[in-house]
């Protein structure tokens, strides 16, 4: 737990306003109450890929409608609840997605790369049709590419490319990428984007949170500040999923407190 006795927030959540999740709002948020969460953040897919799950499924004017009923029955009872976005590849569809973010009152957008080029980063023929350091490679240079091209406050699971290449590969070691990892970083320090512990690598085969320990210690040796923490629940029952060790994870890296937005600018911070 959090120095306060709560955990910290959940930046990192979804209801059915995405497509890959048949939860509600209420639903997540009650069970945020009950494991001790003070605030978090619902982030619906918003992903325009004509190949991906459910391109322009999202509709935020229906998302704001439902987050104003979730904050009138949560927040009295203690909950702060943000309106948050997952931006899917915000480089390539900045012309379509710019708008819908200066248009609604945003309070975090998360920035997450689940293509490169044509090819899916959950597609295991991706990672057959490579070895591991051209599909690696590929992945971790098109996410330096998004983090550059900005309009976005946190970058969401950094290293997802390990849930699918370790089931291919069947290893991934984080130092043996140290050389992907930092300009990564670099990137998000001079464009001062935060960084994630996303637990929902430790719900996969790879059993890593997203980073892990050492590439997380390399983001805060290099002057890594801004850190959040996220669940990627999809379901109530993944809310703060293993938040108790993402909490270890970070103070092992060096890090006493994680930061919490509202209307996309850093607003607080909650010591660990």
């Amino acid at each position: 737990m959090a120095s306060n006795g709560a955990f910290c927030a959940d930046y990192h959540m979804h209801s059915r306003n995405s497509c890959d999740s048949d939860a509600t709002m209420a639903q997540m948020a009650a069970v945020a109450l009950e494991r001790g969460l003070c605030e978090i953040a619902f982030t619906e897919h918003y992903d325009l890929n004509p190949a991906d799950q459910c391109p322009g499924f999202y509709d935020p004017a229906s998302f704001f409608e439902q987050i104003e009923v979730a904050r009138a029955e949560f927040e009295p009872q203690g909950l702060t609840i943000r309106a948050g976005v997952e931006m899917g590849e915000p480089h390539l569809y900045r012309e379509t997605q710019g708008p819908v973010l200066s248009r609604w009152p945003y309070d975090v957008v998360l920035g997450s790369l689940h293509w490169v080029g044509d090819h899916n980063v959950f597609d295991p023929a991706y990672y057959q049709a490579r070895t591991p350091g051209e599909a690696f490679g590929l992945y971790f240079a098109e996410l330096v590419e998004m983090i550059e091209g900005g309009g976005f406050e946190v970058l969401a699971h950094v290293d997802v490319v390990k849930r699918t290449g370790f089931d291919v590969y069947r290893q991934f070691d984080t130092c043996a990428w140290e050389d992907l990892y930092r300009p990564v970083w670099q990137a998000c320090l001079d464009h001062g984007i935060a960084v994630e512990i996303n637990t929902g690598g430790w719900r996969r085969d790879v059993r890593e949170a997203h980073p892990a320990l050492e590439s997380l210690r390399w983001y805060r040796e290099m002057g890594g500040e801004l850190l959040t923490l996220g669940s990627d629940a999809h379901r109530p029952e993944h809310v703060a999923y293993r938040f108790e060790d993402a909490l270890a994870l970070a103070r092992a890296a060096g890090f006493s407190r994680v930061c919490t937005f509202h209307q996309r600018q850093v607003a607080g911070w909650m010591a660990l």
